[in-house]
């Protein structure tokens, strides 16, 4: 298999193209209710661009699990919500209840995020491989919100930053 190909097709991975980053990219549904941007990071891209088994296991993880991990990561971030929303309140105005409204249930975040980007990183751990989710929501257009996550469990949660700019301090060496 040649290490740097420009296109790849390597199921689990939806077709991906080489991006001038360092990094593949595609689309996939991982049943949040939209299709994402996936970017898949090689651990040393001048070594092999070839996603890795970590990352493979990963992303079928996500893909044959997404409903359960859908309803994980609502359930974080409703205690996250809750916990940022006063702080939002002085800073979001008068749109305040329109943007960050008091929630009966967690599935009342659903209309108030939509999963922009999925990031498979190269750190693992057990076997499997780190992913990252990235949202766009209500209350913080320009920061949006990020989880990190290992198989169902949500590792760390805050800005779209969390979802693709920070390595795991529980992760396994790639």
């Amino acid at each position: 298999m040649n290490l740097f190909p420009d296109h790849l097709d390597m199921p689990p991975f939806p077709s991906l193209v080489w991006d001038d980053c360092d990094w593949w990219d595609g689309i996939v549904d991982l049943s949040f209710g939209a299709n994402a941007v996936l970017t898949v990071t090689p651990y040393d891209p001048s070594v092999s661009r070839i996603p890795s088994a970590y990352q493979s296991e990963a992303l079928a993880f996500h893909l044959d699990e997404g409903e359960r991990v859908f309803s994980v990561v609502l359930g974080a971030l409703q205690a996250y919500y809750e916990g940022m929303r006063p702080r939002y309140r002085s800073f979001l105005g008068d749109g305040f209840e329109s943007l960050m409204p008091a929630l009966n249930n967690k599935e009342e975040l659903i209309p108030l995020i939509d999963l922009r980007e999925a990031h498979i990183h190269p750190w693992h751990k057990g076997g499997v491989g780190y992913v990252g989710l990235q949202f766009g929501c209500s209350w913080d257009q320009e920061h949006g919100l990020g989880l990190l996550m290992h198989l169902d469990r949500v590792v760390e949660i805050g800005g779209a930053d969390v979802s693709f700019a920070w390595s795991p301090d529980e992760a396994d060496a790639p």
